[in-house]
Order: structure tokens, then C-alpha cells, then sequence
């Protein structure tokens, strides 16, 4: 049997192009974290202003006769607000005052060390 050199070029090539264990370590992408999700909750309320921490920062809005508040979906009042709820501010034409506030969830209780459930 005669081996034809173009035929033996052709197959050694494509031999030596095929990596034999997939992408080298150099080739391969990292995976993907997942995106840090950050928690906007009610850090301190009073009848005309509140208070909120949003990715270790804490921001401050006025709140109006004219500012909508809602809890869990249901109207409320500024004293349904609670330290430790998640919520969402939507302002106005003021970036100072809360033209809405939409809080839900049970205030967060901090843990006591040394006591069980």
C-alpha cells in the first residue's frame, strides 16, 4: 500500500490541530459570579423624614403630606414603616424628598449571641 504525501500531510495536520483535552487552561473562561445583590432596607424613620441603607451607604429623604407610602402593597402611614424593611424610594422633582415609598417584608431582628430558638 502507497501512502499518497498530500493525503499523509492532511491527516497529520488535522491530527495536530485537534486538541486532545479540549482548551488549553490559558483558553478557558473564568466563570461568571453572579451579580452581588445589595439590600435596601429602613435603617431609621420620624414623621417627616427617612432614613436608608443601601450598599453599606446611608441616604436620608424628607417625607411630604404629598409623599405615597404603601406597605406589602397597601396603603399606609409614615407609622407603618419599620427599621429592618425592605424598600424602594421613587422621588420627584425634589432628589431630597420621597415621592413614594414602597416598603414590604417583617423588619429584620438582629440576632442576639448566646440565645437559641
Amino acid at each position: 500500500m502507497k501512502i499518497r504525501p498530500l493525503y499523509l500531510a492532511v491527516v497529520t495536520a488535522a491530527v495536530l490541530l485537534v486538541p486532545l483535552n479540549g482548551p488549553s487552561a490559558a483558553q478557558r473562561k473564568p466563570k461568571a459570579k453572579p451579580p452581588e445583590m445589595h439590600a435596601t432596607v429602613i435603617a431609621s424613620v420620624t414623621p417627616q423624614s427617612i432614613t436608608i441603607t443601601e450598599d453599606k451607604e446611608t441616604k436620608s429623604f424628607g417625607i411630604t403630606q404629598f409623599t405615597e407610602i404603601t406597605v406589602n402593597g397597601q396603603r399606609a402611614s409614615v407609622n407603618e414603616l419599620k427599621p429592618g424593611m425592605s424598600v424602594t424610594i421613587g422621588l420627584g422633582g425634589d432628589p431630597t424628598k420621597a415621592s413614594r415609598i414602597d416598603a414590604g417584608g417583617a423588619p429584620v431582628q438582629p440576632s442576639t449571641p448566646g440565645k437559641s430558638r
